[in-house]
């Protein structure tokens, strides 16, 4: 592998790495920093699920694979995983512990078992007996038995039973903590002006005594510990009648996939470890993971909302899009027949598409709507809105992907639920995951059909549009609408690959068209003409494409990223990429939206895409991206990506060390998601 591709893994801690920043940062309010610690743990339980998983794999196929793909060495990768961990566990801890000192300032006091006060011990009690005590199951440790179906997606305790006397062998127990049955934090009676909190495995330790008092033992030591499995499932491309039988035993499956990680208590005994780690089936120094007396810690994401406003951030109402009024009387239809509308999430509201699927069922003109279903909301109006679709007399046909990550079994569900309502369910695309995301509504007008599309670069998710950037483009575009219903045929007969004149899909179009995007700004620059490239997405680490961007580089060709996650291409190294710079922003809202703009000699071209540039992406799934053709949103994306270009408070530059330092733009610097807010608030009125 080439010195100057960086491995996508040790990028993405990086990212993560600016959500740690985000929790260390003082100048975020308490509970805002407690969150961003919980979304830290969990975007690495699904790191090391998927990504470390991966290359666990890749070492057992051995060199020819990963070389073939064109990465760097796994088992490089891995190490230098596990040194950036160890550093960055320390980092997080003090974090947490700075910011639990923080709450205690404000009367908000976590306790543990040890120093429950007196006045309060009898209502614990009560509660472990009442609430917690029904769900609770040790396993006891025997000789000959193996843990191999313990789900990883919880967290346990270790406990070593034993005597005061010393006399008599210990005895060894695992106990699952029940969450979500109970929730992981109790808020317990005020005492004074204080409130109490105590994790819901406290409250466990604090009982243990009442659940082992019919074995001869009077001493509990216990010790948090949480693993993680390989979550990759491995399907064949059959999609036949029984591939739901296939995706469900693969689902179950994964409660038995190889152990990849194990977080442990630092303080929990050698060769209680060691018993622990033959139980579980570990192996290899590269899977353990010492850490603190809590663990699971994705859980702070929904820690009790407790005290004043200052331990919060300021919440903003949806902006009012200037052209959907709240009292309008007239038809999204019409307005959209007149004038391409695009909603920027989460300052608009989602409402206006909903309102659209409902003004769609209403319709007596409107004859169908197609929809993709990559991952919806737990209660997805979207989906509900179909099935009222078929009652009120409309076709309705939806392609479920069935294989979206950690969703899985939400979707085989939904596609029971559509197939119960009437919905006509195509699932999925044989050897294709479906991951862009299209509505199509087909409406009767004069005697012909007139289609209205709907393409976003996120998913038809009312939850995840509320803290998600994304972007959403409403359309009665013609054009545009021949090439979606061409898509959506071939999702119905998929030997047949579309032909597009104006959106462009992966598998088949993506990289060829992005090739001939960048050489023409490569050749524009050699004559001397205008060119530049700004890339807006989630993640660059396809080699090809990292290639093709040093090209553009050595050619003269301005370009600059602004990539949230996983970046393998390398700034600040001369001779390959001095005219390219590259950024990151981490704030209270996760950046989504996938934006790409050419300077095409003067005649800029923008697009909207569910794609990033990995090779997945581009050769593996089906992604959509979209031209904008409105000169009045193409303004609105160039002022959008400007405003991100200029952020010195949550920005950070992308160097060639990826050491997460804040940004510092020439000329005046903002805060792009309070100045995008601002800027879209101007507008509405």
């Amino acid at each position: 592998m080439p010195s100057h591709f960086r491995s996508k893994e040790v990028s993405w801690l990086a990212f993560n790495n600016r959500v740690l920043q985000e929790a260390q940062d003082p100048s975020n309010p308490l509970m805002e920093r407690m969150k961003f610690l919980g979304i830290y743990s969990n975007n690495l339980d699904e790191f090391f699920s998927v990504r470390v998983a991966t290359l666990k794999r890749l070492i057992r196929l051995g060199k020819y694979y990963y070389k073939k793909l064109d990465i760097p060495d796994p088992k490089k990768t891995l190490a230098e995983i596990n040194d950036i961990l160890a550093g960055e566990t320390a980092r997080y801890n003090t974090a947490y512990d700075s910011i639990i000192d923080g709450l205690a300032d404000h009367g908000i006091r976590v306790v543990n078992e040890k120093n429950v006060p007196k006045e309060l011990r009898e209502y614990v009690l009560e509660y472990f007996e009442s609430k917690v005590r029904p769900h609770l199951m040790p396993i006891m440790m025997k000789a000959n038995f193996r843990f191999t179906r313990l789900r990883d997606d919880p967290m346990y305790l270790a406990v070593r039973l034993s005597k005061k006397t010393g006399k008599g062998r210990p005895a060894h127990a695992l106990i699952e903590i029940p969450t979500p049955s109970l929730p992981r934090f109790k808020v317990l009676p005020k005492v004074g002006n204080d409130h109490l909190v105590m994790y819901l495995d406290d409250i466990i330790r604090f009982g243990l005594p009442r659940i082992f008092a019919t074995l001869p033992y009077d001493t509990f030591e216990s010790y948090a510990v949480k693993f993680t499995r390989d979550a990759e499932m491995n399907l064949d491309d059959d999609f036949n009648e029984s591939f739901l039988d296939k995706l469900s035993e693969a689902i179950q499956a994964r409660e038995e996939g190889d152990p990849v990680r194990l977080n442990f208590d630092e303080n929990i005994p050698k060769h209680f470890l060691r018993l622990l780690l033959k139980k579980l089936n570990f192996s290899g120094d590269d899977t353990l993971f010492p850490g603190a007396h809590y663990h699971n810690r994705k859980d702070l994401i929904n820690f009790p909302e407790l005290g004043g406003s200052k331990l919060y951030r300021k919440s903003s109402p949806p902006i009012p899009h200037p052209r959907l009024a709240p009292k309008r009387k007239t038809s999204l239809f019409q307005l959209v027949r007149k004038k391409d509308l695009l909603l920027h999430f989460p300052y608009h509201s989602f409402n206006p598409f909903l309102d659209l699927l409902r003004e769609a069922i209403m319709d007596p003109l409107v004859r169908s709507i197609q929809l993709t279903h990559y991952r919806l909301a737990e209660d997805s109006a979207v989906a509900k809105a179909l099935i009222s679709a078929v009652r009120a007399g409309k076709k309705a046909t939806v392609l479920v992907e069935p294989t979206a990550r950690f969703d899985e079994e939400a979707n085989i569900s939904w596609a029971e639920q559509y197939r119960k309502g009437g919905v006509r369910v195509i699932l999925g695309v044989p050897g294709l995951k479906v991951h862009g995301k299209l509505c199509l509504i087909t409406r009767r007008e004069g005697g012909k059909e007139r289609r209205y599309s709907v393409i976003s670069t996120g998913n038809f998710n009312e939850d995840t549009a509320h803290v998600y950037t994304d972007h959403m483009l409403l359309t009665a575009n013609p054009d545009i609408g021949r090439d979606v219903i061409r898509v959506f045929r071939f999702f119905e007969y998929s030997y047949r690959p579309p032909t597009l004149k104006h959106l462009i899909c992966s598998p088949f179009e993506t990289r060829h068209r992005l090739n001939e995007l960048v050489k023409n700004e490569i050749e524009n620059a050699r004559k001397g003409k205008k060119s530049g490239i700004t890339l807006k997405l989630n993640n660059l680490s396809d080699p090809k494409m990292v290639d093709l961007l040093y090209q553009a580089s050595n050619a003269g060709v301005p370009v600059k990223l602004i990539i949230r996650g996983m970046f393998s291409l390398i700034t600040d190294k001369p001779g390959l990429s001095d005219n390219i710079e590259a950024i990151s922003i981490v704030d209270k809202y996760l950046e989504h939206s996938r934006i790409f703009s050419f300077e095409n000699d003067g005649a800029p071209l923008y697009f909207i895409t569910s794609a990033d540039l990995l090779p997945r992406n581009l050769d593996g799934r089906i992604e959509i991206t979209c031209p904008i053709y409105d000169e009045s949103l193409k303004a609105q994306l160039a002022e959008y990506l400007k405003l991100q270009w200029r952020d010195g408070v949550k920005g950070r530059r992308l160097d060639r060390n990826l050491t997460n330092k804040l940004c510092r733009p020439k000329g005046k610097s903002e805060r792009s998601q309070i100045a995008i807010e601002k800027y879209l608030r101007s507008r509405s009125k």
